[in-house]
């Protein structure tokens, strides 16, 4: 029996490397590593899982689709802040002196909001109607008509060298961190701006505080505290501090909640190129785990969550098959199970695939439908490589094919049977522990593929887009023990006097 779940993958982008790591959130391995380029800095997650990642140091700006597919750069000169309004597809890019508004269609710049000494940290509502930009240099913040680009309003003296902006989850305040003047005398805080009234109040930090990052849960702010190594938890409502957790690393960067908000996600740094990412409970303000990342001088900085809708079998990830030599107990049964170890899935698109369908003097003008069969795997170019620095974890790459019908109509209405197939290569990061490999583990592969656009005929070849998820399991045979329930046991025995009775 399976049900509908939800897996959870993080995106992380490491200034050191140039690359995001993309961990899942369940084993907290990493699956991907995606090369962005020098300084990958903010990371925005838009309603359909498209990851947006903005570059500095080569002005580029990368979208990370279906998951795992780097397969579009843009170039979009940037200090690392951006926003994406997927509503009217527009891409907002702040390049220090000037917002720069590009359309996520074509890559073309469309406007540009000017007037800006330094803007550096943007933020949209949710409703994607305003664009809110802080200038620090200036004090102030500026509110945008995203229909038009006009400005709305303008607030000034927001704060003293502010530096991050946060739009409270009822739209009604916007938190300004402030690093202060003199870290070591100066009691920072945090401005809490009435959008209607323009006017603002203070939550006082501890001196020494230097403020990296904001994020809100209902009534509870989680303020990254670089100054004092911590989290600060504070009760908007109050005003006052409610916990404070000590990071492993001491230097934060950023934090983002979960999309339950069931956990709290902070990276952090030491000064020797350590870097980190601490998972947090949110109910008891304690560390659950930490994934630390390998490599040196990686310098992990902004998050990205996103929720993978997945199948996911229940029970342990048990499918049950028959078998001939199950075990009959007073209790319960034995059955043979097969276990799923570990699941990678990835979509892999194919565009413009290009098919000839001219069949001799006939001329196809209708096509009726496309199905696709399961992939096929061509078992000489499977191999297997085990993860030097991770001895459970193992690569599996293949290649694969997947057979496809078209059916479709002359000007007669005769019918006609075209067959291809799509060709590709999957290379897929799967854990596989010592004592699986004792008892033997099979490798299953499924393909789901759907045309992502409508076909068309163009001289003679019919065009169409393609995306496959390819699944690739490792499954292991188990013995499991099955409890009768009570009924279940006075049927065994009433069904046991009925055969006893006719023998």
């Amino acid at each position: 029996m399976i049900d509908k779940g939800e897996k959870i993958i993080y995106y992380v982008s490491n200034l050191g490397t140039g690359m995001v790591s993309i961990i899942d959130g369940e084993n907290y391995c990493i699956i991907k590593e995606i090369e962005i380029g020098p300084r990958p800095q903010n990371i925005i997650v838009d309603e359909k899982n498209n990851v947006y990642i903005a570059s500095d140091r080569n002005g580029k700006v990368t979208l990370i689709n279906d998951l795992y597919d780097s397969n579009k750069t843009w170039h979009m000169p940037n200090n690392g802040n951006i926003q994406v309004d997927s509503i009217n597809q527009n891409i907002y890019v702040c390049d220090t002196e000037e917002v720069c508004i590009y359309s996520l269609k074509t890559g073309e710049k469309i406007e540009c909001l000017t007037g800006f000494i330094a803007a550096d940290s943007l933020k949209l509502d949710k409703d994607k109607k305003k664009l809110f930009v802080l200038d620090i240099l200036q004090n102030e913040i500026k509110v945008y008509d995203t229909s038009d680009f006009h400005l709305i309003k303008k607030y000034k003296d927001v704060g003293t060298s502010p530096n991050y902006i946060l739009i409270s989850e009822n739209e009604k305040d916007i938190y300004i961190s402030n690093k202060g003047v003199n870290r070591l005398n100066y009691t920072s805080n945090i401005s809490v701006l009435d959008l209607e009234s323009g006017s603002i109040s203070y939550i006082y930090l501890e001196k020494g505080s230097d403020i990296t990052a904001l994020e809100q849960n209902e009534k509870i702010l989680y303020v990254a505290n670089s100054g004092l190594h911590r989290i600060d938890v504070i009760n908007i409502l109050k005003k006052e501090y409610v916990a404070t957790i000590k990071t492993t690393l001491t230097e934060l960067q950023r934090l983002r909640l979960s999309p339950d908000k069931k956990k709290l996600l902070v990276t952090s740094r030491s000064n020797d190129g350590k870097g980190v990412i601490d998972i947090i409970d949110t109910s008891s303000n304690t560390i659950l785990d930490t994934f630390t990342f390998k490599q040196n001088n990686s310098l992990p900085y902004d998050i990205g969550v996103i929720s993978q809708s997945e199948f996911e079998v229940q029970d342990e990830s048990f499918i049950f098959t028959n078998s001939e030599d199950k075990l009959k107990q007073e209790n319960g049964t034995t059955i043979l199970a097969k276990k799923v170890l570990s699941n990678y899935q990835e979509k892999i698109s194919f565009p413009e695939v290009s098919v000839d369908i001219c069949l001799e003097e006939t001329e196809i003008i209708n096509i009726e439908e496309i199905t696709f069969k399961k992939c096929e795997i061509i078992n000489e170019t499977k191999n297997r490589s085990i993860i030097d620095d991770r001895k459970d974890y193992s690569i599996i790459q293949y290649n694969f094919y997947i057979p496809y019908c078209i059916e479709c109509t002359d000007k007669q209405q005769r019918k006609y049977t075209i067959e291809g197939r799509l060709e590709g290569t999957q290379k897929a990061t799967l854990y596989i522990p010592v004592y699986a490999e004792q008892q033997g583990v099979k490798f299953v592969i499924n393909s789901f593929a759907k045309l992502t656009s409508t076909p068309i005929i163009i001289n003679k070849n019919l065009k169409f887009d393609v995306s496959v998820l390819i699944s690739t399991k490792v499954i292991v045979d188990e013995i499991v023990f099955i409890p009768f329930c009570k009924d279940c046991r006075m049927w065994q025995r009433k069904d046991e006097k009925m055969r006893g009775n006719n023998d």
